[in-house]
């Protein structure tokens, strides 16, 4: 962003030019340099609040748990659960039990994931 990247030193700069032009100038083009550095000014400042605000409401889209921790939390939860079921699967129903299980635990997982991404 262009606005930005302005620094103090610059902003100052350019009002010490607008100043010095509007000594050379005269005093009847006083109202034409301060309208044209109130204009630079008021730019800048607009530009900066957009930013600003830009930031804060990409911050505040989601509100609630970040997906970070939804992926972590379901991830532990996950192989938490993964562990005693495949050994109550491969138990009861041997290999294709375990199986089933694995297929159905992975779509279970991949469809929560890509649900926390909405």
């Amino acid at each position: 962003m262009e606005g930005m990247t302005d620094t103090p030193q610059r902003t100052q700069d350019e009002v010490a030019a607008a100043l010095r032009a509007g000594r050379e100038l005269g005093p009847e083009y006083d109202d034409a340099v301060a309208a044209s550095l109130v204009e630079r000014i008021d730019g800048t400042i607009d530009e900066r609040v957009r930013h600003h605000v830009a930031q804060h409401t990409k911050d505040a889209d989601r509100p609630g748990i970040p997906a970070n921790t939804a992926r972590f939390v379901l991830t532990l939860v996950f192989m938490g659960l993964s562990i005693p079921l495949t050994a109550i699967a491969g138990g009861t129903a041997g290999t294709v039990g375990v199986v089933v299980l694995w297929l159905g635990l992975v779509v279970f997982y991949l469809v929560s994931v890509l649900g926390l991404r909405r």
